[in-house]
């Protein structure tokens, strides 16, 4: 928080949060405190973690990490940054 409150002070344009998942507390609590943009970065091991690889087909299930980003949307985020981008876009369609 004082940190992210300190960048913004200094003049940063907004905030790049990361692990997003392990950022939500803060997310919320500086949407209470800001208007700048706030976006979380989902990093690689989310990604793995949470769009696991069915063993039989090779194919991921990013419905887990899709609820991730609801959440960090619903949370405040204006924008979430991902490697999965493309990915749940095609799940979306």
């Amino acid at each position: 928080m004082d940190t992210g409150l300190a960048f913004l002070a200094e003049g940063a344009d907004m905030l790049l949060l990361e692990p997003g998942m392990l950022s939500v507390d803060t997310l919320a609590a500086l949407k209470r405190r800001t208007s700048a943009p706030l976006m979380p970065f989902s990093v690689s091991g989310e990604y793995t973690r949470l769009a696991p690889r069915d063993p039989a087909t090779g194919k991921r299930d990013f419905r887990p990490l899709a609820e991730l980003f609801t959440m960090l949307k619903r949370t405040g985020a204006e924008r979430v940054i991902t490697y999965a981008a493309l990915d749940l876009a095609r799940l979306r369609a």
